[in-house]
């Protein structure tokens, strides 16, 4: 039984890396998008980045494909646990996966 618990932890862990590395993804993405094109700026002759910032968007690039990794990895822990421990699936690690491989799909083949 300390196998299946020590094998719990290591799946919780894993799961709320990478639901960090999302959460921190989110700020990133906040400095590598492009500003609001907003009247106001405009009229008041504001500085407005009209591109992405390529040093921000290579930077969440790379952390949303670390966080499909962990995400992966934990999908595999808990594919092993359901089948050999009759653990049930968690829902969040493959929304996680899908989620990031969609945004780093966009971000490859859309953004850059």
């Amino acid at each position: 039984m300390r196998k299946l618990r020590f094998l719990q932890i290591v799946l919780a862990i894993l799961s709320i890396a990478g639901w960090a590395l999302a959460v921190y993804a989110l700020t990133v993405f906040h400095d590598a998008r492009p500003d609001r094109a907003v009247g106001y700026f405009f009229s008041r002759g504001a500085p407005v980045r009209m591109n992405w910032n390529l040093q921000e968007t290579m930077l969440l690039e790379h952390i949303i494909w670390v966080c499909a990794g962990l995400s992966f990895a934990s999908m595999a822990l808990n594919w092993y646990l359901a089948n050999h421990y009759r653990m049930g699936y968690w829902f969040n690690i493959p929304l996680l996966l899908l989620s990031s491989v969609t945004a780093g799909l966009y971000l490859r083949f859309v953004i850059l």
